[in-house]
């Protein structure tokens, strides 16, 4: 029997589904993000993504997710939501609702939101106009916001399509405009984080394939901006309180002792004058006969007393 032969086009469809096969088998055991980073999301619209970013890290602590939208306006926008958001919170993620990302200052640190954070995470922002330059401000202002929340090799990944009108946004101008230098380009890879589907700011809006678009990786130049700090210096309070007597006493020592010493200035005191000393004749006879005359004078006093 002669050997089959196969047809040329069948078999390369063939192969290049088996390769298509191995390389996104490759990608999906590829870790972007670990259980230990401090995540960010913003602007996450049926919570798909952040669903997903739980699964690709294995848990939900340390991730915050949230969108722009209120939460009423997510669960009528987006079936799913609800869903995705009760599957974030299982896996002890925060969901928070109402943020802008271009206001992070406004972001309520407390123990459940960090002060600072590893990846802040923006996937496809749109202001929800089409003009080019009101979206370059978006760009603009959320750089300007992130910059501060983040840790010292922080990171913003920032996801856009790669056709216009978002290459025109000029992401990399805006970015540096606001202290940021570009640390890589990659494809963004939809299939690291299962369940994702985007979606846009109108939720009617016709799908596009998430993985003909690039992550741009941004960190700050900390040569124009020092390193954060986890919390700002505390305040000294004033204390206002009246103090009792032994605390102001021990505060009137500790002045006491502190106060300069003047140098002691010898004054000359001023030598006394002694008067002439005048001598009587009784002085200049010997002792015993002026102790007769004394005697003589008692006893004439005496006398005349009794007269």
């Amino acid at each position: 029997m002669g050997k089959r032969r196969h047809n040329g086009a069948s078999f390369d469809v063939r192969a290049n589904k088996k390769l298509k096969l191995k390389q996104d088998n490759k990608a999906s055991s590829e870790k972007l993000y670990t259980a230990k980073d401090v995540i960010l999301v913003l602007g996450d619209g049926d919570f798909t993504f952040s669903k997903g970013l739980v699964e690709h890290r294995g848990s939900g602590i340390n991730l915050i997710a949230t969108s722009f939208d209120s939460s009423t306006a997510v669960r009528d926008k987006y079936k799913n939501a609800y869903t995705c958001i009760n599957a974030i919170r299982q896996a002890k993620a925060h969901v928070l609702h109402d943020i802008d990302a271009t206001k992070l200052d406004q972001l309520v640190h407390n123990d459940a939101v960090p002060a600072l954070f590893d990846y802040i995470i923006f996937n496809f922002p749109h202001s929800g106009e089409q003009r080019v330059h009101i979206n370059r401000v978006l760009l603009l202002d959320f750089f300007g916001s992130a910059r501060s929340k983040l840790k010292f090799r922080g990171e913003v990944h920032i996801s856009l399509k790669n056709k216009p009108p978002y290459s025109n946004w000029n992401v990399e101008d805006q970015a540096k405009a606001s202290g940021f230098v570009l640390k890589e380009r990659r494809p963004f890879r939809s299939k690291l984080f299962p369940g994702y589907n985007h979606r846009t700011t109108d939720p009617d809006a016709k799908k596009f394939e998430a993985d003909q678009c690039t992550t741009y990786v941004f960190i700050v130049d900390r040569s124009r901006y020092p390193v954060p700090t986890e919390q700002p210096p505390k305040t000294p309070l004033v204390n206002t309180q009246p103090q009792d007597n032994s605390s102001k006493d021990k505060f009137n020592d500790t002045t006491k002792q502190h106060k300069p010493i003047p140098a002691k200035v010898e004054i000359p005191k001023p030598k006394k004058i002694e008067s002439a000393k005048q001598s009587t004749p009784e002085e200049d006879l010997p002792m015993d006969v002026q102790r007769d005359i004394r005697l003589m004078i008692l006893e004439k006093l005496n006398q005349l007393k009794y007269q």
